[in-house]
């Protein structure tokens, strides 16, 4: 039986080896494959500009729970 998703909130915060910006709003996805999704679109948006490159987009859920995280220059290399 496949799983119903709900809408729940997630975070997109960046974060390189020495430096984290939080994301303090988050958005609302009808689950994980939608953050997902959202992530992804973020990090190619990011791999445009070289600063980028060595950071991730971690994606947080509700509870505070990693569930993703995507590296900016994967984003380039698979865009």
């Amino acid at each position: 039986m496949d799983e119903i998703e709900r809408i729940m909130r997630y975070y997109f915060h960046l974060e390189s080896e020495t430096t984290v910006f939080l994301d303090h709003l988050g958005k609302e996805f009808a689950g994980e494959d939608s953050a997902a999704r959202h992530a992804a679109s973020m990090a190619r948006d990011l791999a445009a500009d070289d600063q980028w490159l060595g950071w991730f987009v971690q994606v947080i859920d509700a509870n505070n729970t990693q569930v993703l995280s995507v590296q900016i220059v994967d984003a380039l290399l698979h865009g």
